[in-house]
């Protein structure tokens, strides 16, 4: 059986896949080529604008309270009873987060408390309409799980969730913050990163999603956004995505 290794080069993050002694691949991830071949030029005018104390701050909490809010809604859809009414889960679920390693990792932190009240607003927007969110799931076939592949190249990361809704269909589901609303062409890396975890899932378990979503939730509106995919988006974003993974190989000589 195939063993996967994080390991950093150059301050890059790929995964070494070996089976035995032999190494199958060194994979870079789904969010490092992302992170190294977008468009800086918007972000660091905005770091400029509110200062580099203030973007750390933004930025820490952003990322702190995301990855609190990650762990709640997996703990929720995975973890409690779901026969349960919905108030119920919700008990239970704030009963296992009290000692949950990864719900509590910033507990240390100085801003632990802030982190944790954050994230807890952000699950609350997609609990309190789980109508259009929760709801919709009927079976969690994988959630924050590693996938990787081999096509093209390859490429390695960690899908939030994938799972067979209502209709049947399965979808790949992502999970995000936000500060304010997002305007479609601003989340355009979120659909190359659902169609790189397409791809992977599909090469690793034969089965093709059937689309994908994008779930936001931001400090602005009650009501988080969702962004759908169709599986012809996902095939002509993967297409897109295998463009960027070039452009990271070629930025680092790789």
């Amino acid at each position: 059986m195939a063993e996967i290794k994080r390991v950093q080069e150059n301050g890059l993050r790929f995964y070494q896949v070996t089976e035995g002694e032999e190494i199958i691949a060194k994979l870079p991830s789904v969010t490092t080529i992302l992170g190294q071949t977008k468009d800086m030029s918007g972000l660091a005018k905005w770091r400029k604008r509110v200062g580099e104390a203030e973007a750390d701050r933004i930025s820490n909490l952003s990322m702190s309270r995301g990855t609190i809010m990650h762990r709640l809604i997996e703990l929720y859809k995975t973890k409690t009873d779901t026969t349960a009414t919905a108030q119920d889960r919700l008990v239970q679920l704030k009963e296992v987060a009290k000692t949950d390693d990864e719900v509590n990792e910033f507990a240390e932190h100085e801003n632990a408390d802030l982190y944790l009240e954050e994230a807890w607003k952000m699950f609350y927007k997609f609990w309190f309409n789980s109508a259009d969110y929760f709801d919709t799931i009927k079976k969690v076939i994988e959630a924050e799980t590693f996938l990787w592949t081999t096509k093209a190249g390859g490429w390695a990361g960690t899908v939030d969730n994938v799972s067979e809704v209502v209709d049947g269909t399965i979808k790949i589901i992502d999970y995000k913050n936000s500060r304010k609303p997002k305007r479609e062409e601003w989340v355009i890396d979120y659909y190359l990163q659902a169609s790189a975890y397409f791809i992977a899932y599909w090469d690793m378990s034969g089965k093709k999603a059937d689309g994908a979503e994008i779930w936001i939730a931001n400090e602005v509106d009650n009501l988080p956004q969702k962004f759908t995919l169709t599986q012809s988006d996902l095939q002509f974003y993967a297409k897109e995505f295998i463009k960027r993974r070039q452009m990271f190989l070629e930025k680092h000589n790789i």
